[in-house]
């Protein structure tokens, strides 16, 4: 649970292994100009993805039956990526280029129609945690993962992206600021509930979140503003 950044990156042309490696080159270029004199950020290099590698894998849901709807993880077949990493207790930033099968053999066996064959990205970076050591790391790594999926649209790509922050589109810094304070209130709050129930005897906590600085600030104003969905979530999770 956190802000997060969602993106999709698809070529707009189909492409083969070669051509996929020359953008996924040149998005990486672009990259590091970007994190060339930030003091947040480290870039790896350009690497052959591993098929073994969970947080490449690719999720596509298939109805089992007329009630049920599943979820599969595919593997992809080959692929390039990068890594970008941010300020302290900001999520790494996966970007890349993978390509997946059309087709996906369940557990019982049968050939399931991916939907997602071809060449394509999905990932997401939880960027909140950042706040811990202020804002300044916060919004310089926040904008920075933005920056760095926005660079694929430049070199052969689509890309969609969702900012839980509502920064972009338009740069809004304000309502970043403002989704970032209402958010750690949440976490603080339903954070602090949960301690609170643990320590009746339920399972241990743990959270980043306790480690901000205005912990209990936040945890006041988010269960000022958040409290009956807050208690609702700690009944329903603990059976209090």
């Amino acid at each position: 649970m956190g802000l997060t950044i969602h993106y999709k990156i698809t070529p707009r042309q189909r492409i083969d292994a070669r051509r996929a490696q020359s953008i996924a080159a040149a998005a990486h270029d672009a990259v590091a100009g970007l994190t060339k004199d930030s003091p947040y950020a480290h870039l790896s290099d350009l690497k052959p993805a591993d098929p073994e590698d969970p947080w490449l894998e690719c999720r596509f849901f298939r109805k089992v039956d007329t009630h049920t709807t599943r979820g599969f993880c595919v593997p992809p077949l080959r692929g390039f990526y990068f890594d970008l990493d941010r300020a302290q207790d900001c999520e790494t930033a996966r970007f890349g280029l993978c390509e997946y099968p059309a087709t996906f053999r369940g557990e019982d066996g049968r050939r399931l129609r991916t939907g997602i064959g071809g060449w394509r990205f999905h990932a997401f970076c939880k960027t909140q945690y950042a706040s811990l050591h202020g804002w300044e790391p916060f919004f310089a790594s926040h904008k920075l993962v933005i920056e760095a999926a926005l660079v694929w649209g430049k070199v052969g790509c689509d890309v969609t992206l969702i900012d839980e922050g509502n920064y972009w589109p338009g740069e809004n810094v304000e309502e970043l600021r403002v989704s970032l304070n209402t958010m750690n209130g949440i976490v603080a709050a339903l954070g602090g509930a949960m301690k609170d129930a643990a320590d009746d005897g339920g399972s241990s906590i743990q959270s980043p979140i306790f480690a901000h600085p205005r912990f209990e600030h936040l945890e006041t104003e988010g269960m000022a503003a958040h409290a009956v969905a807050i208690r609702d979530t700690v009944s329903a999770m603990t059976g209090k």
